[in-house]
């Protein structure tokens, strides 16, 4: 099932397991393998990504360090440069993306600084605070000679400001739920059915960033390719978007519909796919010869489309009513690679660079 961009599967488990309102490593041992240099095409690639990541180009980066991974799945430092470059792109979901390669790169590397450090600014952006101070802690008792580095001061304010504001909050406000006191002597209004529902969650497998749902209650995603390699999925910007399965990088958008593509279906036996959405019409859509000239319902500046649909996703629902209305909304209409419109914000006091 894909929503909003993500895919859930049952079964998977990533080792991050919420009870309560808490946050805890699984408490398994975590196989430790050694870090092994990698072959020099892939070097290549990881340099490449650490080139567009210094450049601020974060989804080329995001795109290189995937392609990577897949094919060097048990590479530490790979899963902590991809957890960076998550940080700094700051879509929906990028953060806890970078906190599953966090876990995942420090279940490679027990002893990867970086992977740590990240982690615990991942939990204070996803908004678990106390759990980002016992982290950081933890952090500092692993790492001593890092304690009082300039960014590791600057995450350990970020979370005591945090931790004051939310300590106010919660004496100002009366009456609420039933609380109840937690082993750890905090308080809590957590109910046991969703402790244990929280409990036996799975976590999904794979992200597919792009697309965009907001406007209607369908937005099929379906597999795609001889070997159902590829993920296509509907837009309500009027696209559909074609992802690599096993990467989840985006290699192609298509216009097909004037304002919405809700369905789309690949043919059994052949390449064809069928979309239909808004327009009173259904597009079928087959390979062309290379030798043609471009097809003008190729969306070329697909990162620009992925960064429009992003801040509609985040924009006022009239925003996006009056955009749907044929309204040109600034920042919301127009594309580009300009990136997060909070570039400024506290994950920047933190200088950790790819490895």
């Amino acid at each position: 099932e894909v929503q909003n961009g993500k895919t859930s599967t049952n079964g998977v488990s990533n080792g991050i397991h919420l009870h309560s309102n808490g946050f805890r490593l699984s408490e398994g041992r975590a196989h430790v393998s050694p870090q092994v240099e990698l072959p020099p095409y892939l070097e290549r690639i990881k340099q490449q990504a650490n080139e567009a990541f210094a450049c601020q180009l974060w989804t080329q980066a995001i795109q290189l360090y995937s392609k990577a991974v897949q094919k060097a799945p048990n590479n530490a430092m790979l899963y902590g440069n991809r957890a960076a470059a998550y940080m700094k792109r700051k879509w929906d979901g990028d953060h806890y993306d970078a906190l599953r390669d966090c876990l995942k790169a420090i279940s490679l590397n027990p002893c990867h600084l970086k992977a740590h450090f990240r982690l615990a600014r991942c939990l204070f952006e996803l908004k678990y605070v106390a759990e980002a101070l016992e982290c950081l802690d933890d952090f500092k008792g692993k790492f001593p000679e890092q304690a009082h580095s300039s960014a590791c001061d600057a995450l350990d304010r970020d979370i005591n400001a945090a931790l004051f504001s939310k300590s106010d909050n919660a004496e100002d406000k009366k009456g609420g739920g039933p609380i109840r006191l937690r082993a750890t002597g905090r308080k809590d209004s957590i109910s046991e059915d969703e402790m244990v529902l929280r409990e036996r969650s799975y976590d999904y497998k794979f992200r597919y960033c792009g697309h965009c749902n907001t406007t209607t209650d369908i937005k099929e995603a379906n597999f795609f390719g001889s070997n159902a390699q590829y993920i296509v999925s509907g837009s309500d910007d009027g696209s559909f978007f074609i992802w690599e399965k096993e990467t989840t990088n985006l290699v192609r958008v298509l216009q097909g519909d004037e304002s919405i593509v809700n369905c789309l279906q690949p043919h059994p036996s052949y390449c064809f796919l069928a979309t239909s959405g808004i327009d009173p019409v259904v597009r079928l859509w087959n390979p062309r010869p290379e030798s043609e000239t471009l097809n003008g319902r190729v969306v070329v500046d697909m990162e620009g489309a992925s960064q429009a649909n992003q801040r509609r996703m985040n924009a006022d629902p009239l925003e996006v009513m009056l955009l749907n209305m044929g309204y040109r909304i600034t920042g919301l209409t127009s594309g580009g690679a300009g990136g997060s419109d909070d570039e400024d914000s506290s994950e920047g006091q933190v200088q950790c660079r790819p490895s």
